[in-house]
């Protein structure tokens, strides 16, 4: 048993209770991210920032990420992970806040690094709790949690447009925001699971899997350095998906802005529509795991990542108003629906890998990703500056090809859910 967690949570066998929690979590989590995405411009201009200084001021975020990637383990050591998820949030929360009083550069940058430590935290916490209200539940449950995140980013985002359509300030909108995600994750405390009552050699939670000690002796195990080359491997599977998103939470505003002369009000529609469909595709997606199985499923996802993004980028340069930003905002959608099941599959494939302690797998996930979102603001800054803002969405389009290439011999040795296949059976016979 992990110690420190002072008790507390829901009892063993019981999963209502901790699902609702779970959900509160993702939803807060994307709530506060989706509630800043849009006033991201606001930031920029206020700053006088030019697209790279802007795309180096952002990467403070993932860096910090990457910090409280190396955290995680050690804390979630010492409490359990619902523990662990309820108190980064709220801290991420207060970060989230106070990036909207930013009065210059250094501080935006400060601000965005410490509200990437706690958000990449409180991101491997609940995700490893929601894999183990998943184990418990008998099912697949990841991509709804997944789904509720999209949900909790779309309102939030939804209510920044808003905002900055009426020209309201940014530090009330932000701290608003923050207050209802707090509020949120405060919420889910009581009804989190507690830790486990009884642990395998590695710490894995063995009250999840149905008569564990024969599924452990029947499992198989992988040697160190291959299972951690397995996880960076996902992590980078995951990063192709993670374009698209970066794209959305950091440059759509700016690119509806520039190529579609979209106004002020309209900037945070391509957020939403990327995350709107991101959010059906996740409701959808364990059904259709369940079903095809992960990597078929995936497959298609970066098809569709390449069919939407070619489709924008083609229509900016023939179309132009109210029709360039129809086509624009549904190739975005495409690409959201691409990468529906693509993290969350990652996420069950790292957990599920054998001989990693409880958390580690997800952790390095996590890092891996977090890195990635280092690289590619920058990145898609100097092809802004470089290319212009037109181009920015190229990533994309060679992120949903190697998405489509690969899925399917990576996804399967990983060991996520195959056809028919739901993924707690995966855990019980890979650990």
């Amino acid at each position: 048993m992990r110690a420190g967690d002072g008790g507390g949570g829901a009892r063993a066998g019981t999963v209502r209770g901790p699902i609702a929690a779970t959900a509160l979590l993702f939803a807060a989590n994307g709530a506060i991210f989706g509630a800043i995405v849009p006033r991201l411009p606001d930031l920029k201009d206020a700053l006088e920032l030019g697209p790279a200084a802007f795309g180096v001021a952002m990467a403070f975020y993932p860096a910090g990420a990457l910090v409280g990637g190396l955290l995680t383990p050690a804390l979630m050591r010492r409490r359990s992970d619902g523990a662990v998820a309820v108190a980064m949030m709220i801290a991420a929360s207060v970060a989230a806040a106070l990036v909207g009083f930013s009065p210059v550069v250094a501080v935006f940058a400060g601000l965005l690094l410490l509200f990437g430590v706690f958000d990449a935290i409180t991101d491997v916490a609940m995700n490893a709790h929601g894999i183990r209200v998943q184990l418990r539940r008998g099912r697949s449950l990841i991509n709804r949690f997944h789904a509720v995140w999209s949900l909790g980013a779309v309102l939030g985002a939804a209510g920044g447009s808003v905002a900055a359509g009426a020209g309201a300030p940014v530090r009330g909108q932000m701290l608003g925001a923050a207050v209802i995600c707090a509020a949120a994750a405060v919420a889910a405390y009581p009804s989190r699971l507690g830790p486990p009552v009884a642990e395998d050699k590695f710490g894995r939670d063995l009250d999840a899997v149905p008569d564990p000690p024969r599924n452990l002796a029947a499992g198989r195990r992988i040697p160190g350095g291959r299972a951690l080359l397995l996880v960076v491997a996902l992590g980078l599977f995951a990063c192709c998906a993670e374009l698209v998103e970066d794209f959305a939470q950091t440059w759509s505003a700016l690119y509806l802005r520039e190529i579609t002369v979209a106004g002020a009000g309209l900037a945070g529609l391509g957020f939403i529509s990327v995350q709107g469909a991101q959010l059906a595709g996740r409701f959808t997606g364990d059904m259709l795991v369940e079903r095809f199985g992960a990597a078929h499923v995936s497959r298609m996802g970066g098809v569709g990542v390449v069919v939407g993004v070619g489709t924008a980028f083609a229509a900016s340069f023939l179309l132009d108003g109210p029709v360039l930003l129809t086509v624009v905002l549904a190739g975005f959608a495409l690409a959201g629906w691409g990468i529906a099941t693509i993290i969350p599959g990652a996420m069950v494939g790292a957990d599920s890998v054998p001989g990693l302690a409880p958390g580690a797998g997800l952790a390095v996930l996590n890092w891996v990703m977090r890195l990635g979102f280092l690289v590619s603001p920058p990145l898609v800054g100097l092809v802004a500056e470089h290319a212009g803002m037109r181009w920015t969405v190229t990533p994309m389009l060679v992120g949903g090809i190697v998405i489509a290439a690969v899925a399917g011999p990576l996804l399967d040795r990983s060991g996520c859910p195959g056809r028919d296949l739901p993924a707690h059976h995966t855990r019980e016979t890979a650990t």
